[in-house]
C-alpha cells in the first residue's frame, strides 16, 4: 500500500487542502462531513479536560450521521487536552 506524503508545517497542510478537487463522492462520506466541525472542537477546545472534549468530539460526529469510535475520539480528545489539534 502506498504512503501518503504528511507535511510538516501547517501552511503546507493547508495549501493541499485547498488545492485538492471537490469530490462528490468523498464529499457523501460521514468523517468527511464531520471534518471542519472536528477541527473546530480541536480549535476551541484546546486545553480542556478530555472528558470534556470527548463529549463536543462525539456530538460533532453524531451531527454528521455517523456513529462515533468511543477509543479513536478518546485518543483525539488527549491531544486537544494536550494542546494539539489532530484535525488541523
Amino acid at each position: 500500500m502506498a504512503r501518503r506524503y504528511m507535511p510538516e508545517s501547517e501552511l503546507q497542510r493547508e495549501l493541499l487542502r485547498l488545492l485538492r478537487p471537490p469530490s462528490p463522492r468523498l464529499a457523501q462520506q460521514a468523517g468527511e462531513r464531520a471534518r471542519p466541525g472536528l477541527a473546530e472542537v480541536g480549535r476551541t477546545h484546546a486545553g480542556r479536560p478530555a472528558a470534556e472534549v470527548l463529549a463536543a468530539l462525539e456530538e460533532v460526529v453524531r451531527a454528521a450521521g455517523a456513529e462515533p469510535d468511543r477509543a479513536a475520539l478518546t485518543e483525539f480528545a488527549e491531544a486537544i487536552e494536550g494542546g494539539r489539534n489532530p484535525f488541523a
